[in-house]
Order: C-alpha cells, then structure tokens, then sequence
C-alpha cells in the first residue's frame, strides 16, 4: 500500500514520506514540443523556406505565393535579417508567418546552455528589430540537437518545427522536376514541406513552386502556415497559438503640400519693425 501511494504521489510532482509529502527541490524542465506533422482532416498542406532572408531569392517566393494565394512560414537566420531587415518586412507585410532559425545557423548540439541561448535568443531579438514579430516556432538547423537543448527551448517556450516532405532542394543538382516530384508524390493532409530560400542559387526551388502551388490547388489543398495548420488541430488546444498574420498594405508616403510662395520680400519684419 505504501509503495502504492508512493508512486501515485510522485506521478502528482511531490514523495511520500513516512505519511507527510513534500514537492520536489527541482522540477524537471519542460523539453519543447517537436512536430513533423499535424494531424487533421482538412486539404491543409504547409510550406516552409529555411536560411533566408536574401534579397535575390525571397521576394521571388513571396510574389509566387501571392499569384497563388499560399501562405508559409519563413525560417530565417538573424545574421541574414540584419543584413536585409527590409526583406523581413516584406515577408510581415505579405501575412506570412516568420520562425526563428538561429543568429548564426549553428547545430544545437554539444554546446553549452549558454551558447544555445544566446543562439536562439539572438535570432528572435534580430527579427524583433527588424521590425517582425516576436517567433514561437523554432526549425533545428540540420534538426540536431540534444536533450540539454531541447530543454532551453521548452524554456524559451518555442514549439520545434522539423518536416516531413524532405524536398533536399539544398543540394547542389538537385532539378526542379525532383522537387516538384517529391511534393506532389509525398503530398498528404497536414504535412509540413521544407523548401530554401536563401543563400545560395534556387532556380530550381523557385521552378518547382511554379509547378507544385497550383497543382496541390487542383487537388483540393490550400497551401497554409505552420500556425495555421496548428490552428485547424487538436494542437491548438494544447497551448495558446497567435493570431494568424495579415497582409498589410504599405504605407503611403506622405506628400508635404507646397505652400505658394509669399508675396512679401525676405526682410518684412524687419522693414515694419
């Protein structure tokens, strides 16, 4: 009976002892939630574009999504968002969701605490600046991390995104035709695509997304954010998902009127004093 009660009362956080109960010194931390998918019922299928944002390649990806009425998720590097924050506006402007990648691209395993957050905090305080909002969503560079890692962004309350339509448009080679075969054959309900925009040449991405937005369309998907596919399952229940983004129109600028030249000479006050 007592062993019983033992192991009931450490499922509730506290240890029995000798009849009095006391919590423990030291909770365990929260590792941060991992998904490749979501699971749901509606022709949702979300793209993701990792490494950018890059003058080149970005605003190409977000005028193809805007033909096609798609949205996505842009994981983005804080080295690369100070070095073009207006493209990170772009991105904020055209209603799509932007996650956090690292301030330097660097694998989350084998560090110390402390070097992973400044990594993580890095990249989010870069966005921030740049004038984005502040992300819940974290993309593991290469996906590696450790436990001590997994911890410190369950910390830093992020939701870790990985994927599960692999489209290796990264490798050097790899043809628009492979790609866009790739989504079209692995396409599913829920399924998370891993597309680059940045740094290096993506033709190949960029053709292939020609190809695939409007053939998933044909078949009934809408082509979402990983926040809205979050919002549309039994995740959102779980924590509390932010508000999706909206496209916002820029700023006008403002047009100073001219005012007529004055009739009097330079010196009128002077002249009347």
């Amino acid at each position: 009976m007592l062993l019983a009660r033992t192991a009931a009362a450490a499922i509730l956080g506290t240890v029995m002892f000798a009849g009095a109960t006391r919590p423990h010194a030291t909770p365990a931390l929260r590792m941060a939630q991992m998904i490749k998918a979501v699971p749901t019922d509606k022709k949702l299928i979300a793209f993701t574009f990792d490494d950018g944002p890059n003058r080149r390649w970005t605003p190409q990806v977000l005028s193809l999504l805007a033909q096609h009425h798609a949205h996505a998720t842009f994981f983005v590097i804080g080295q690369e968002v100070t070095r073009c924050p207006d493209v990170i506006q772009s991105i904020s402007r055209a209603g799509m969701e932007i996650g956090n990648h690292g301030m330097h691209h660097r694998w989350l395993r084998n560090l110390t605490e402390e070097a992973v957050k400044a990594d993580i905090t890095g990249g989010a305080d870069a966005i921030v600046a740049a004038g984005g909002p502040r992300p819940y969503l974290y993309r593991l560079p290469a996906a590696l991390a450790d436990d001590a890692a997994r911890r410190t962004l369950g910390a830093l309350h992020y939701t870790v995104v990985s994927w599960s339509i692999d489209t290796r448009d990264w490798r050097r080679g790899t043809s628009s035709q492979r790609i866009a075969q790739t989504v079209m054959r692995e396409a599913a309900p829920g399924k998370i695509v891993i597309m680059h925009d940045g740094p290096a040449h993506r033709e190949a991405t960029l053709a292939a997304l020609r190809e695939v937005l409007p053939a998933l369309q044909a078949r009934g998907y809408r082509i979402v954010t990983v926040g809205d596919l979050l919002r549309n399952s039994q995740f959102a229940a779980q924590r509390a998902i932010p508000p999706a983004p909206t496209a916002r129109k820029p700023k006008a600028k403002l047009v100073r009127e001219s005012r007529p030249r004055s009739v009097f000479p330079r010196d009128w006050l002077r002249r009347i004093g």
